[in-house]
């Protein structure tokens, strides 16, 4: 049987399966979790009912037969093994089924539309024993984000966020890439770009307030940053946005 293909990022979907055996094998983990109906699955020799609310992890490299005896919904989760490997999953998807909480089952529904770091945090309470939380440093690596975000002024640097996690930089920005899809330098621009986009159409700072409130050096820099992004200057896309609703002054 061949393997199928590994996705470039984590791919969640939600499925049905049809009324007949199928087997698959492929060189990623796959989880498996019932939200309507159910799946007979077979993995390794081993048989399990995907039932709602129950979560069957399904090795890389396993071969597994499956079929749905009536009309199913199930969400599928495909995760590269490296990204699994950064975020220190692995252990996760080598136990048994298990019967999710309303709480997870609740946020499980919005996997669809949830990005990396999202993902992620689900799959740290999803895979964990009940006595085990999230582990410490992907935890502490997702506390950090919203403070980044809240204090995009500040002179941020990677050696910095990674000492708060007690990581060394290298293993930091691993796991950071994991987790959002962007390296640290790349995720940090992004959020102060948008940042400006945000205070350019909501306030009638000027544009250099504007580039020192979200952490740029000055106007100049600023200034060619958001070029090489939309391909025309502040002042030309600022132009171009809605009035703004506010005579508000960025907080520094």
């Amino acid at each position: 049987m061949p393997v199928t293909d590994t996705p470039a990022s984590p791919l969640v979907a939600v499925r049905s399966y049809p009324d007949r055996v199928l087997s698959d094998r492929h060189g990623y983990h796959q989880l498996l979790l019932g939200l309507e109906g159910c799946v007979e699955l077979e993995v390794s020799g081993r048989s399990r009912r995907v039932a709602p609310g129950v979560l069957v992890p399904i090795p890389s490299g396993d071969t597994h037969h499956y079929l749905a005896p009536r009309d199913n919904q199930t969400l599928v989760v495909d995760l590269p093994v490296t990204w699994c490997e950064s975020l220190a999953l692995e252990e996760g998807l080598t136990r048994d089924a298990r019967r999710l909480s309303p709480a997870l089952m609740h946020q499980a529904r919005r996997l669809v539309e949830a990005d990396p770091a999202g993902l992620a945090t689900w799959l740290g309470g999803a895979l964990s024993p009940p006595s085990k939380t999230v582990s410490e440093p992907r935890l502490r690596l997702l506390r950090l984000l919203p403070e980044i975000e809240a204090d995009l002024a500040r002179r941020w640097r990677v050696r910095d966020w990674a000492a708060r996690c007690h990581m060394a930089e290298a293993a930091f920005a691993r796991q950071f890439r994991a987790l959002t899809g962007r390296s640290p330098h790349a995720w940090l621009l992004e959020r102060r770009l948008e940042r400006a986009e945000t205070l350019m159409v909501e306030s009638s700072a000027s544009l250099t307030e504007i580039a020192l409130a979200c952490g740029f050096g000055d106007a100049a820099h600023f200034s060619r940053t958001f070029r090489d992004r939309h391909g025309l200057s502040p002042r030309a896309w600022r132009q171009d946005q809605p009035v703004a609703t506010s005579a508000s002054r960025p907080s520094r």
